[in-house]
């Protein structure tokens, strides 16, 4: 079995990979790294890639962890690296309204602010089901708001423009976090919002297959 390193999303956690499925791997999440005020989207990557404990990764990204896999996969030897419903570019992530309010709210709001599920949060993200909010409430109730108000603070102090050759990215036509109207992925999930690793998992599995050369699997309609 290969191994596939996860990074989650911002406020988020391994749990949103768990529908996943890539034949012949196994998703192994990527913890958190300790971060120090100074550090960028960059310093903070090369800390993540130090802490796996193999030679030319596959590295998967969702959202903000797509972008911290960019920037491994420009610094250092990555085998591939996947992006599920991130940016690749400054341009790609362009200027997120919600996100930019939070960072001009930090200095005035308590740190449990942005670990609380707001419905306007959990609307944002595409979940619809009870099950699912309940689970989206859970996982941004457990992160710790210091190290989210930090990756605010990094999210829009980035300023990439390099693409690396070994990405492969795969965005939902539907995302209110990351918008369509900015990104150029490899492929579209149609109506696919940015929770669609989680209910979308059988056709975000049957591409990121494809991606990495497993034969006989396609991607579901």
């Amino acid at each position: 079995m290969n191994n596939i390193y996860c990074i989650s999303g911002l406020g988020a956690d391994h749990r949103l990979f768990a529908n996943l499925h890539i034949e012949g791997h196994t998703l192994l999440p990527l913890p958190w790294v300790p971060f120090e005020g100074s550090d960028d989207m960059s310093s903070y990557a090369k800390k993540m890639f130090y802490s796996i404990p193999e030679d030319d990764p596959i590295v998967m990204g969702l959202s903000l962890g797509g972008m911290l896999t960019t920037e491994m996969c420009k610094a250092h030897k990555v085998k591939h690296g996947i992006l599920i419903s991130s940016a690749k570019t400054k341009q790609e992530l362009g200027y997120n309204i919600p996100v930019a309010l939070a960072a001009g709210a930090m200095k005035l709001l308590p740190g449990s602010t942005f670990v609380t599920p707001f419905p306007f949060a959990l609307s944002m993200l595409g979940v619809h089901t009870d099950e699912e909010k309940k689970l989206l409430r859970n996982i941004i109730a457990d992160a710790d708001p210091t190290f989210v108000q930090w990756c605010i603070k990094a999210l829009l102090a980035w300023r990439n423009r390099e693409i690396p050759a070994n990405i492969s990215h795969i965005h939902g036509t539907a995302d209110k976090v990351i918008s369509p109207s900015n990104v150029k992925p490899d492929h579209w999930i149609q109506n696919g919002s940015h929770f669609m690793i989680y209910d979308r998992a059988a056709e975000v599995s049957a591409w990121i297959n494809e991606q990495l050369g497993i034969p006989d699997l396609k991607i579901g309609s």
